[in-house]
């Protein structure tokens, strides 16, 4: 695993071969100067910014296709009106950079959430499975991904602080470990069999149930099953990196291990990668949970 950086002169160029590969097998896109897609008025009013330090408010939302904002902690009509603007504007220039750089992917892609990261992570107080101080693929709980891959840009905003990050190895490396903890190799029994069949026929029905096709169901038990292994956070190989005030890094992280152990303010968006579009699909980690269970793993989004 490694940073590739980038300067300014790649603003406006796609990426090459060697860096699509990097990147979709766990390697990080780092500008240790970021594109310009927040200005410095806006960046000065969000670190202003105050947020209650609970789980429901630990990021400020955007969802762009739907232009709604959520968990401001902000009574002043006002100034949400400014926080919901600069979310605008740092969705949709972000969507225009990522556009040109990894154009092999974006005529396919959904775009997801942007976020607002406002609060400490260094110390925070969470659940364990919310905890982003421990290693972890990423996988989210209420949006499967039916075996499409999730792409993030990050961009620090803090005044002057680096974000820090520690990774091990990438996906292809660890899947074998936590296969069998998992039950990736267990065909599902009949009461299980029975419970995957009633969600699905729920969700048709239009009922407040998360139908997860078994890859997105063996992606959320690698997730937990990483945070839940002290042997595992204490002992593997770590690879530390700081991402310094002003920067932006890029990475796929449900094939990129990581853990942020220490930051502050800074702004993400999501995009969802159409396992088609993927310049190296059988490393995606889909191709690799198939591999190991012998099977298709992933239905029709």
């Amino acid at each position: 695993m490694a940073r590739i950086t980038m300067g300014a002169e790649r603003f406006g160029t796609e990426a090459r071969e060697a860096e699509y590969r990097g990147l979709e097998t766990g390697d990080i896109l780092f500008f240790p100067q970021s594109p310009p897609l927040v200005s410095e008025a806006d960046r000065a009013f969000l670190v202003t910014q105050k947020q209650v330090d609970a789980s429901y408010h630990k990021n400020v939302s955007y969802r762009p296709r739907e232009d709604r904002l959520k968990g401001v902690d902000q009574d002043d009509p006002a100034q949400r009106e400014r926080v919901h603007q600069i979310m605008r504007d740092y969705s949709r220039k972000t969507i225009a950079f990522m556009s040109t750089l990894l154009n092999k992917y974006a005529t396919t892609w959904k775009i997801d959430y942007a976020s607002f990261r406002p609060i400490e992570e260094e110390g925070r107080q969470v659940a364990l499975h919310s905890r982003n101080d421990l290693l972890h693929f990423d996988s989210f709980p209420t949006r499967p991904s039916h075996g499409d891959r999730l792409l993030r840009i990050f961009t620090n905003i803090h005044p002057d602080r680096s974000r820090v990050w520690v990774t091990t190895d990438a996906f292809e490396a660890l899947a074998g470990q936590f296969a069998d903890r998992i039950g990736l190799h267990r065909r599902p029994g009949p009461l299980e069999a029975c419970k995957n069949l009633t969600v699905r026929a729920a969700s048709k029905l239009g009922l407040p149930v998360v139908d997860r096709p078994p890859y997105d169901r063996f992606m959320l038990k690698i997730h937990h099953a990483m945070k839940e292994d002290a042997g595992f956070q204490q002992s593997c190989r770590k690879d530390r990196w700081e991402f310094p005030a002003g920067s932006s890094w890029i990475v796929f992280t449900d094939g990129t291990s990581h853990a942020c152990l220490s930051g502050q303010y800074m702004l993400e968006q999501t995009f969802i990668v159409r396992r088609g579009s993927l310049a190296f699909p059988d490393r995606a980690p889909i191709a690799v949970l198939e591999r190991l269970a012998g099977c298709p793993l992933a239905r029709s989004a």
